[in-house]
């Protein structure tokens, strides 16, 4: 499988790609997202299991509509998380495809 990838050029930018995606989304939920939970009397696990990202998201939300501030940050969190579920899903199709055909190539 890692000759696979290496050998395909696409395929191995596409994957780097979606790792910075993916370690910037975790980076700033944690930073801007779980900081504020945090300090609203959330406990330890804030953060740390994909399936609660967007739970989070929306708690996150709620906290700052009550304290009457900009939604920026939620709101480029929640793009950012559902366009790395999607590419994570177009890579992992990409790949599925790549070795269906790896003979014609």
């Amino acid at each position: 499988m890692a000759t696979f990838v290496t050998q395909n050029r696409d395929l191995l930018g596409m994957i780097i790609l979606l790792g910075v995606s993916l370690g910037a989304n975790i980076l700033l939920h944690w930073i801007v997202v779980c900081r504020r939970l945090y300090r609203h009397g959330a406990r330890f696990p804030t953060g740390l299991f994909f399936w609660r990202v967007f739970p989070e998201l929306r708690k996150y939300r709620d906290l700052t509509c009550a304290a009457a501030r900009p939604l920026t940050f939620y709101y480029i969190c929640f793009i950012l998380a559902w366009f790395n579920l999607l590419f994570a899903f177009g890579v992992a199709v990409r790949i599925l495809w790549l070795q269906s055909q790896s003979g014609v190539y």
